[in-house]
């Protein structure tokens, strides 16, 4: 298949599985500085256009009463004041009148608006002239009213127009530029343009957005999804920053955080338990989507049914598990000091507050991992593990990023994919899978994490998103041995 044909495929797939507006919205808020940038762009190239488009307009107004001559009958004067109107601004408009104006007032052509209309239920006129400058309406009104009967004397029959209300000077334009209110228009306009841009783009991304698109969008078993969990359960502990890693047997966890791992745990065991398989890795493709949560949690899933399970940190060039579970880790417990030949087994593998819960790992960083775990030692301990326990649980480094995971998946019976919601493209994550296989790893299957519904930020304690459990981007890992005297 041809990469055209892939991506048709993938747009294809994307389009059947329908939108998910939580993630629509969230794409657009996640956005939010852009919108506003947009939007302040918009209110200013809308003050530059209006204020160079922008022509002032003043309009003069003479008032006219009209009678018939010889009658002082009102309906007559009423019927020659609609008769006027209707001939007499067709008189102004007629060239005779416009070569009249331009002569006297040394002008090319006429660039002005001239209208009459009578009012209603009476017998005057008003003539108006609107021109560009206030000099141009005034000398143009008064040159109709010096002229207008030498052009009408054969239209207007027995209509008379005495002058009622003289024409002034106008001093203020009639049509004040309002930039406040179009500089509004410009702002909601700009901010429209990228809600629509960010949500088209949103649409089109090709990532997984929902549970369904799992076996759709991805070349793998769907394992479920994990409900996302809010790190602050208080707005007290969102003030003070204080938050602890979302782990099932946590008291205050929610119910639908702690069933989406039972499930998630019912369905490892039942894929794994097909070939009598016992050593799994978990990864990802990127940082941040959630892998050693689930490996935290998906052990203690399985210990919590009386399995023995061994929790690998396999990152040891950025190991997290101690964190998670908040151990005390030794020198003589760090799994990179025994790979690198001067650790004992006896040693590294420590026993947690947890029943049946043990953890194989380390709180040191190891910048040079991967040519660490290209040892023959690795082999021997995974196949150490696998006799001792009923299930090795491996957290790795993101697959994308460094090679240490597919050094592990050598040693290991499958690989469980985690992909966190609406984050990664659906063929980066295929690449990762595929990089896999042709090493002859099993697929488990992948799991959904963090998946987050309105329903689920409405109940949460504070209701905001709050996704980043992890540990910094690969590459910047800062002073860490240093801290601790390493």
């Amino acid at each position: 298949m041809s990469r055209d044909e892939k991506n048709r495929d993938e747009i294809s797939a994307a389009v059947d599985s329908g939108v998910d507006l939580f993630t629509l919205v969230q794409d657009i808020l996640r956005n939010w500085w852009v919108i506003l940038l947009g939007a302040l762009a918009g209110a200013m190239l809308t003050y530059v256009v209006t204020s160079v488009q922008y022509v002032p307009e003043y309009t003069t107004t003479a008032t006219f009463v009209v009678g018939s001559k010889g009658s002082n009958n009102t309906y007559s004067n009423l019927s020659a004041a609609y008769s006027m109107a209707q001939t007499f601004e067709k008189v102004l408009k007629s060239n005779v009148m416009e070569k009249i104006i331009c002569e006297n007032l040394g002008m090319e052509e006429v660039d002005a608006k001239i209208t009459t209309e009578v009012k209603e239920g009476t017998n005057l006129l008003t003539l108006n002239v609107t021109a560009d400058t206030a000099k141009d309406s005034i000398d143009i009104i008064r040159t109709i009213m010096e002229h207008y009967s030498e052009v009408s004397i054969y239209t207007v029959g027995n209509a008379v127009l005495s002058v009622l209300e003289e024409p002034k000077m106008p001093y203020a334009s009639t049509n004040p530029l309002n930039t406040r209110r179009e500089m509004k228009k410009g702002f909601l306009g700009g901010a429209g343009i990228c809600v629509l841009l960010f949500g088209l783009l949103s649409f089109m991304q090709n990532s997984v957005k929902q549970e369904k698109e799992i076996e759709k969008k991805l070349d793998a078993r769907s394992l479920g999804a994990i409900s996302y969990e809010f790190k602050y359960k208080t707005l007290q502990e969102f003030v003070h920053h204080k938050k602890s890693a979302a782990l099932i047997d946590n008291p205050i966890a929610s119910f639908p955080f702690v069933e989406s791992y039972k499930k998630l745990a019912a369905k490892v065991e039942y894929q794994m338990a097909k070939d009598d398989r016992k050593v799994l890795v978990v990864t990802s493709t990127a940082e941040n989507e959630g892998k050693s949560t689930v490996a935290a949690n998906l052990a203690i899933s399985l210990a919590e049914q009386g399995k023995k399970v061994i929790l690998v940190d396999g990152d040891i060039r950025r190991p997290s598990q101690f964190l998670i579970f908040d151990l005390k880790v030794e020198e003589k417990n760090e799994l990179g000091e025994f790979l690198k030949g001067s650790g004992v087994l006896t040693d590294i593998l420590m026993k947690g507050e947890r029943p049946h819960l043990f953890f194989l790992g380390g709180r040191n960083c190891y910048s040079s991992s991967t040519e660490i775990l290209h040892t023959d030692k690795l082999p021997k301990l995974m196949n150490a593990c696998r006799k001792y326990a009923d299930y090795v649980i491996i957290d790795t480094p993101p697959a994308g990023l460094m090679g240490d995971a597919q050094v592990f998946a050598q040693c290991a019976d499958a690989v469980l994919m985690v992909v966190r919601q609406n984050y990664m493209l659906a063929e980066d994550v295929n690449d990762i899978m595929d990089d896999f296989r042709d090493n002859h790893t099993k697929i488990l299957g992948v799991v959904l994490n963090g998946v987050q519904t309105f329903s689920s930020v409405a109940d949460s304690s504070v209701g905001r998103y709050y996704g980043k459990y992890g540990y910094g981007q690969y590459g910047h890992y800062g002073n860490y041995n240093k801290n601790r005297g390493n």
